[in-house]
């Protein structure tokens, strides 16, 4: 291949993702991959793509070899066979992206990446190992830990904030109402104070939705019902959700990736050994998924 068609070609590339962007922003599919709030990093990233792709497509036109003369080669390959290779590495992303963008995570995705407290429960393991060595540096006279006066500072430290602090206004509306439901706004808010003091809200009654997802093991009268929460894209995405559980009531009508709404009453439950939030229903109904399915990240922070 000769350097105006190597050039040629990387301008299409380049166009081709930025149409590939403008056609998610169009269909606002785009909210299925980032959260809102990297959208201006989004449009950057698409005038940036525009304005790489226009200068490699004018010089298909103009571009001359010329010799450096630094004793090194710095043409482009000429074998045909290894250009197409490469290029269609990239090229081939764009057309499955343009066929294929609009998938949803479910409940496959989430049996991969775990009920949210499981990233609770591998924290306390980090903690349990690292408190593990300080002790064992204790009995052997050696220093294998954080110094106590570290540790303090750590828990003083005031950009460590407590979910109570990230979430004050909504913390305070729970606190004083006898009934909430659960929205796109404060979906994970919700599920985070009510997992930080689940004491605390004992009785009160809720209005959730979401799809359903199972664990191994679970009885039939037990399900998560929940959403993929969103930081900053659907890679760092995890399932935020609560347990249902029903008094004997066989729930196997509700199958994996069903939408359905849950109104009940919040109560404590012991699973893998820790204490979580958990709905005994008073009603279930199966609804329409939302056009938005993910939630994403929002925190209010206290002054």
């Amino acid at each position: 291949m000769s350097r105006n068609t190597h050039s040629f070609l990387r301008s299409v590339i380049l166009l081709g993702f930025g149409l590939f962007i403008i056609k998610l922003l169009i269909s606002g599919d785009i909210q299925k991959f980032i959260a809102p709030r990297m959208m201006p990093y989004m449009y950057f990233a698409l005038a940036v793509i525009a304005v790489l792709g226009l200068i490699q497509f004018f010089k298909s036109d103009s571009e001359e070899g010329h010799a450096c003369e630094c004793g090194h080669n710095h043409d482009y390959s000429s074998s045909k066979t290894r250009s197409i290779l490469v290029y269609s590495l990239f090229i081939v992303p764009i057309i499955t992206g343009m066929l294929f963008s609009d998938h949803v995570l479910g409940s496959s995705q989430a049996a991969n990446k775990g009920f949210k407290y499981e990233l609770r429960t591998a924290s306390a393991d980090d903690d349990n190992y690292s408190n593990s060595e300080v002790s064992e540096g204790e009995e052997d006279g050696t220093e294998t830990g954080s110094d106590p006066v570290h540790q303090s500072e750590e828990q003083d430290d005031p950009a460590i904030l407590s979910t109570k602090d990230r979430y004050p206004d909504l913390y305070e509306e729970l606190s004083s109402a006898d009934r909430f439901t659960m929205s796109e706004d404060n979906y994970i808010g919700t599920i985070s104070l009510l997992e930080e003091e689940v004491d605390q809200y004992i009785g009160k009654e809720i209005k959730m939705n979401g799809f359903v997802f199972r664990e191994d093991g679970f009885p039939d009268d037990r399900l998560v019902v929940g959403r993929f929460g969103i930081s900053c894209c659907v890679a760092d995405g995890g399932v935020y959700g609560v347990l249902v559980q029903g008094d004997g009531q066989n729930f196997d009508q509700y199958k994996n990736d069903t939408w359905i709404e849950v109104t009940g009453t919040v109560k404590k439950v012991e699973h893998n050994d820790w204490e979580l939030p958990m709905i005994e229903p008073t009603e279930i109904k199966t609804i329409d998924a939302p056009k938005e399915p993910y939630v994403y990240e929002e925190f209010e922070f206290a002054g």
